[in-house]
């Protein structure tokens, strides 16, 4: 990369981001320096025959450079694959973009990737923002869906038993944790550890997963729509930058699906991810909303979680989505509608009680 472009990205990442957060940012770059060689090491322990992803891995780790100040080894390693395979469904489809896209390290701290169109090469930022918030809720969504599923076939569908069944472990409060943390800072970065059973983590890869690859297929839906309606940002004649948003959804979901049979994960095919996606961030929205007790101000151009929600639930109906997959479905938002449910009751006995109600 010459320097002009790389001083160009770098400008947009400034703009990302947030006022006092060069000495986080600079603080992760001395502790990969420092743990790299430690790192590789494990995943060579760890890796089963040679040539496999945690031996690449392993070699990539030593071998990295940074590509300026706000580079992420992690950060690509997690999002360009997945950039590369939405690019590949769209082309096997037939809507294939014009122009490249090159995938850039966001160091914003916020959940959502950001678009930048442009008549050459687009850029799609993403980071450490977007994978902590869907890693740590991929935790409690696993976690919880594993435990439901210990439940005799006829309690699971009665929220009571899902509740009191959840209750009995740590689920329930972790979800209030990272609710009350995003609440406060809008992030899930620097969160720490959350631990989970070790038996859950192909589960919650899987879902994880499922819902970075819809936040990418987001993007690349503003880049298609950019090339097509470039004056107006993407937005086509006689429509709302709402409507314009839940187009670009359509085309992240549509990837979802797909990635989904490539892949063989079921929750990308079934939209599980991106439902899950949103809901997690209508709760952490909820509880912010009880501890200041005001409702969330209304977007322009922007669609609310629910209407996200409500619009994948349709795209999963308008493409005849199979009866075994709408019960899967089902079974899984019932549990997070009790998870989520308790985590609200958890933040207004909180406020209560800091109001000495």
């Amino acid at each position: 990369m010459d320097n002009e472009n790389q001083r160009y990205i770098e400008y947009f990442q400034r703009q990302l981001a947030p006022e006092g957060s060069d000495a986080f940012w600079k603080g992760r770059k001395v502790w990969f320096e420092e743990n790299r060689v430690e790192l590789s090491e494990q995943l060579h322990s760890l890796s089963k025959s040679d040539g496999d992803r945690l031996q690449t891995l392993a070699t990539s780790i030593l071998k990295h450079e940074d590509q300026g100040e706000y580079d992420s080894f992690f950060a690509k390693e997690i999002f360009e694959p997945l950039v590369e395979i939405a690019l590949d469904i769209c082309k096997k489809n037939k809507i294939e973009l014009k122009n490249p896209v090159k995938f850039v390290n966001s160091p914003g701290l916020d959940p959502s990737p950001v678009a930048l169109a442009s008549s050459a090469e687009h850029l799609l930022f993403a980071g450490q923002g977007t994978f902590s918030f869907c890693n740590y809720w991929s935790k409690v969504f696993s976690s919880a869906i594993a435990e439901v599923a210990e439940l005799p076939e006829e309690e699971r569908n009665s929220p009571e038993a899902i509740v009191q069944k959840l209750l009995q472990g740590n689920v329930i409060m972790d979800a209030a944790r990272l609710s009350l943390r995003y609440a406060h800072s809008g992030s899930l970065v620097g969160f720490g550890r959350m631990a989970q059973d070790d038996d859950l983590t192909a589960f919650r890869t899987l879902l994880v997963n499922a819902m970075e690859i819809f936040a990418i297929g987001h993007e690349i839906g503003h880049f298609l729509a950019h090339e097509d309606y470039p004056e107006t940002s993407g937005i086509r004649p006689g429509q709302d930058a709402k409507s314009h948003e839940l187009e670009c959804d359509a085309i992240g979901l549509a990837i979802s699906t797909e990635y989904g049979v490539r892949n063989k994960n079921p929750f990308a095919f079934q939209l599980i991810g991106p439902l899950l996606l949103f809901y997690a961030l209508h709760t952490c929205e909820r509880v912010k909303s009880i501890l200041v007790d005001e409702e969330p101000i209304l977007s322009d151009s922007h669609p609310t979680h629910e209407e996200r929600f409500s619009h994948t639930l349709n795209f999963l109906s308008k493409v005849g989505a199979s009866k075994d997959v709408m019960e899967g479905v089902h079974f899984t938002l019932e549990v997070a509608l009790c998870v989520g449910s308790q985590v609200q009751v958890i933040a207004q006995k909180l406020k209560t009680h800091t109001n000495g109600e």
